[in-house]
């Protein structure tokens, strides 16, 4: 796999040589969500809490058309799946870690939220232990699903800051995405088992 790895690198080295962008665009969307913490992290602790919600849809869109445009383009690969999946989880924590830290994005009414970082850590700890076990990552459908409820659910958290939100609603999410992050770490379990 790490073979597969390597020779992808040099499909995308020799796709952008010969100007043949379109079968890496969803590589590079996926590739803009890495500037999310850059751009997120400033904005919240600078209190631009519209801007910052703004940002989380426009990269969220990201994570919705990278696998439209692989798709579309012939252009599925080692590399973008583990690229995609590694990202996920970085812009997850770019949105959480100051969700935690930061005092006027308080959670106390939301302690459950800690239930969703513990069950994103299990998920990017299997998709380690994937990589180190030469395992070809496939993403599954509860896993996409618990992605979407992920995104969501912490675009709300951001929105309440904007809006009022009634608590229930909010709890709701967290509860739905746990319950979608424990049926993806179930689903990643029996891949890894079948292998």
């Amino acid at each position: 796999m790490k073979d597969e790895i390597i020779n992808d690198l040099k499909n995308i080295k020799r796709d952008f040589k010969n100007k043949n962008y379109k079968r890496q665009i969803a590589n590079i969307l996926t590739a803009l969500r890495l500037l999310a913490p850059f751009i997120l992290i400033p904005l919240i602790y600078l209190d631009k809490l519209f801007a910052s919600v703004i940002v989380i849809i426009i990269f969220s869109l990201t994570d919705t058309f990278d696998g439209y445009f692989a798709r579309k383009y012939n252009a599925v690969s080692t590399f973008g799946k583990y690229l995609d999946a590694t990202v996920d989880k970085i812009f997850a924590l770019s949105l959480l870690i100051p969700l935690i830290i930061k005092s006027n994005l308080n959670l106390n009414n939301y302690s459950l939220i800690y239930i969703n970082i513990l069950l994103e850590l299990i998920i990017a700890s299997l998709n380690i232990y994937s990589f180190f076990k030469n395992l070809k990552p496939q993403s599954t459908i509860p896993g996409k699903i618990k992605t979407i409820f992920l995104f969501i659910l912490l675009g709300l958290l951001y929105l309440n800051k904007l809006i009022t939100i009634k608590d229930i609603y909010i709890l709701i999410f967290i509860i739905i995405t746990i319950i979608m992050q424990i049926i993806a770490i179930i689903s990643y379990l029996k891949k890894i088992k079948r292998r």
